[in-house]
């Protein structure tokens, strides 16, 4: 008999089969989105999609602090900065000198200390930029930027000003020596040893060549006015332009008395003159703006035509005009007898701070690319400090132009120097910005000189 097959057996296989199968099929169908997942999961990330549209500029303030997030290259320049943007703010630390430590230095008139002025508020005060910090002057920082080196000031009383606060402030660190000028006056040389620096102060009120009207008023009739020729350059300090390696323009409060205008050998026009006299009325804005232009270009045809086969590397600064603070008559005791700073919106700009200003930053850059243009190798900066000046209505000596002017009580007419400042005061900090742009510049040469160098 053949053998036969168990029907029962082999429907058991089959079932078993089958459900083995499906098991492995779930199995299969479970594992395969979790390896998906595990997948995904363990991807790099994806680049971002690239752009066709131009990234769009960032503002200042947005620049300023990308500047600060992003360590820059040791070649990379420092960031600039607006240092005419801040407040004016309190601070308990004492200025580097005073009236009596720098006395000698100091013109009498803007001694205030040593004229009795009982108030000292006016000199606790720092400005503060709103995007970035200015240190305190440093006198050593100033002197090994200027190591070697000529810093030549230039221009009116407020450049005298100016340049009594450099030495005061260098020589509450380092000696110096006056070696020439002793006894006072317009035109002064110090010497500092120890970085073998000099600084020199050079008075021409016009900038460009001008004969100065007498200080005494003439006979009734006759003209008081000032005398500008713009085409003649003011050999007095233009002589030495090739001795400079720093110099500091800064006049325009002459341009405001009345002044008769020549240029190529004719009158072109003249300010505040009599109706009489039949000559074109001019405005001081645009004679100011081509004195500034002109002196600049002095500067530059001068530095150009130096005989030397390597140029050395020069720096032309325009401290811009520094505002007055009258108000009311100016022999009135009370003219300028504030003692605090405005606070920033308190004093709106006036029209003719705003407008010397803006033609002294225009012909500042317009010099800077002309000197490029050149290759005069001068760098040609603007000191801005119109508008934080104007702030400062507390700083000037006021009354206190002269001695214990209150010794003998209050009278009805008492003259006020409401124009420069006391030192110390405000202008120091105009040196406190100035720095940072002689750094600047001086760090700029320097690489240049070595990376130069054979």
């Amino acid at each position: 008999m053949g053998s036969s097959s168990n029907p029962s057996s082999s429907h058991n296989l089959t079932s078993s089969s089958l459900l083995t199968r499906r098991s492995i099929a779930i199995a299969l169908y479970a594992l395969i989105p979790l390896a998906l997942l595990h997948y995904l999961l363990t991807l790099p990330p994806l680049p971002p999609p690239p752009t066709t549209a131009p990234p769009s500029s960032p503002s200042p303030l947005n620049q300023s602090k990308a500047s600060s997030a992003v360590s820059p290259s040791p070649e990379a320049p420092a960031a600039r900065c607006d240092y005419s943007d801040g407040d004016w703010v309190r601070t308990t630390a004492g200025p580097r000198y005073n009236g009596t430590s720098c006395g000698d230095t100091i013109k009498a008139g803007q001694n205030c200390e040593a004229h009795g002025r009982p108030d000292t508020g006016y000199i606790y005060w720092r400005w503060r930029p709103r995007r970035c910090a200015l240190p305190p002057f440093d006198p050593a920082e100033f002197l090994r930027a200027v190591r070697g080196r000529h810093v030549a000031f230039v221009g009116d009383s407020l450049a005298r000003n100016q340049c009594e606060s450099v030495v005061c402030l260098l020589s509450s660190a380092f000696p110096a020596q006056l070696v020439r000028g002793a006894g006072g006056g317009d035109f002064r040389r110090w010497a500092f040893p120890s970085h073998n620096a000099t600084v020199s102060v050079f008075w021409s009120p016009f900038l460009m060549n001008g004969t100065e009207r007498p200080k005494a008023p003439p006979p009734a009739g006759e003209l008081y006015h000032n005398r500008i020729y713009f085409d003649q350059a003011d050999e007095r300090w233009a002589a030495e332009v090739q001795s400079f390696d720093v110099v500091v323009l800064s006049a325009g409060q002459w341009y405001l008395n009345p002044a008769i205008f020549h240029d190529r050998g004719a009158v072109i026009g003249c300010h505040l003159c009599p109706p009489e006299l039949n000559r074109t009325e001019m405005d001081f804005f645009g004679v100011f703006r081509l004195a500034v232009r002109n002196a600049l270009r002095e500067v530059i045809a001068r530095v150009a035509s130096s005989s030397s086969p390597a140029r050395r590397p020069r720096l032309a600064v325009v401290t811009t005009f520094s505002p007055a603070h009258f108000e009311g008559e100016w022999d009135s005791p009370t003219a300028c007898a504030r003692t605090e700073p405005y606070a920033r919106g308190e004093r709106e700009p006036l029209y003719m701070d705003e407008e010397m200003l803006r033609a002294e930053l225009e012909e500042a850059a317009a010099a800077g690319a002309d000197a490029t243009a050149r290759r005069a190798g001068l760098a040609v900066e603007a000191l801005q400090v119109t508008r934080l000046a104007a702030m400062r209505p507390d700083g000037h000596p006021g009354l206190y132009s002269r001695p214990f002017p209150l010794a003998g009580g209050v009278r009805e007419r008492m003259p006020n120097d409401c124009v420069h400042w006391c030192l110390p005061g405000p202008i120091d900090t105009w040196n406190e910005i100035l720095l940072q742009i002689v750094k600047r510049w001086a760090d700029g040469a320097d690489a240049t000189a070595v990376s130069a160098a054979p």
